[in-house]
């Protein structure tokens, strides 16, 4: 963002900081929570440019999980057996750390509910190679189970799939009702909304403007996701904006069991607490226009997104629409996360490009972030000096 001549504030208001956080959504606040627990005498300030969750931590579909089953196929292609195990059990962290830290034994507060998750076979040929992927998966200590086509239908209640792999351990969650309660358990953090970070620089610490703040601190964290190029364009070539769409039905009998993948779609799919059923996905039929960093949703994947909900189910022959959305994520080339100083600004730390698992992974990757600033280790696939500016 730019600021002109006639919207500058005359005097801003100076505020000197120890951690300056920017962005207000999971990565930012778990960030803060980390900070507060490592650096329990230090003064925090965290920036958001709207409210707390206007991001796509308050537009996402709530999925507490470590990714489809194919995300594991193609973390192995990638990574090899090893790394990919590893990159799992990164998520499975975030999970328990969320429900050891945060959710604690009131899950309602957040409406958490552990689940499971499926990905669905579209084929016989997908089917086929999922039993082999979930023969491997097991043998690797993940804790998955192959279903076939009646339990398909009277799990998560969907026709015309072959089967599918259930993991046993992810879960769902109220995303904003989880954005709220982190909030509600910082105690030293000044929360400053409405604010948007139009410059940061480094010279002898950390300088940040906003159109009314000039804030100064020593180091710098910033959480911005798939926003990160519109700070620092040449950022945007490593972190891509890719918008993903949502909707959301009236409430309709509650027949799916938790969060379920079709990845020929990049779909996915869950049934609130009272009956709503959310289904998101689709982008890749319009993948051109879905690079950016619009917020809106388009014609034609709200269609796709329909006529899924219309078709694929057993109980959606009248279900109506109640809200669409859509929200921006940040991919990176490789589908992991960047962490780390940046290269270009001393003493400003990075977080950004969840590739679409920020639930799954930030507050985990918050607490790596924050460590790192002491010298603890930031692993391999997850750190920024893989990329070059």
């Amino acid at each position: 963002m730019s600021i002109s001549y006639w919207n500058s504030a005359q005097t801003k208001k100076n505020i000197e900081t120890d951690f300056l956080i920017v962005g207000g959504g999971i990565a930012g606040l778990s960030s803060a929570y980390w900070l507060e627990k490592n650096y329990p005498t230090s003064k925090i300030t965290l920036i958001e440019r709207h409210k707390i969750g206007s991001g796509a931590s308050g537009r996402n579909a709530g999925f507490v999980t470590c990714g489809s089953s194919e995300h594991f196929a193609k973390l192995v292609k990638d990574f090899g057996t090893e790394k990919a195990v590893e990159i799992w059990q990164f998520s499975e962290q975030n999970r328990e750390l969320l429900k050891t830290e945060i959710i604690k034994d009131n899950s309602s507060k957040v409406l958490y509910s552990s689940t499971g998750s499926c990905t669905v076979a579209a084929s016989d040929a997908d089917y086929n190679r999922y039993i082999e992927l979930a023969n491997t998966m097991s043998g690797l200590g993940i804790a998955v189970e192959l279903i076939d086509e009646n339990r398909i239908k009277s799990d998560y209640a969907v026709k015309g799939f072959k089967g599918g792999i259930e993991y046993k351990h992810d879960g769902e969650v109220h995303p904003v009702l989880l954005l709220n309660e982190l909030r509600g358990q910082l105690k030293r953090t000044e929360v400053i909304e409405d604010q948007e970070v139009c410059k940061v620089e480094s010279n002898q610490g950390v300088h940040c403007q906003t159109q009314h703040l000039s804030i100064r601190s020593q180091k710098a964290l910033v959480t911005l996701n798939g926003y990160l190029g519109l700070l620092w364009p040449s950022w945007e070539k490593i972190v891509r904006p890719q918008r993903g769409q949502v909707i959301v039905t009236e409430p309709l009998p509650k027949k799916v069991k938790g969060p379920c993948y079709l990845t020929k779609h990049l779909c996915y799919f869950r049934q609130m607490p009272k009956g709503e059923l959310l289904i998101g996905g689709f982008r890749n039929l319009d993948l051109e226009k879905e690079n950016t960093f619009t917020d809106q949703v388009s014609q034609t994947i709200q269609n796709a997104l329909f006529d899924f909900t219309r078709n694929f189910f057993d109980f959606t022959k009248d279900a109506k629409i109640k809200n669409q959305w859509s929200g921006i994520m940040g991919f990176t080339s490789d589908g992991q996360m960047v962490i780390g100083e940046s290269p270009e600004l001393k003493d400003v730390h990075l977080m950004a490009g969840c590739s679409g698992h920020g639930m799954g992974l930030s507050f985990h990757a918050a607490k790596v972030l924050v460590e790192s600033l002491a010298g603890g280790r930031i692993p391999a696939h997850l750190n920024v000096s893989r990329f070059s500016i």
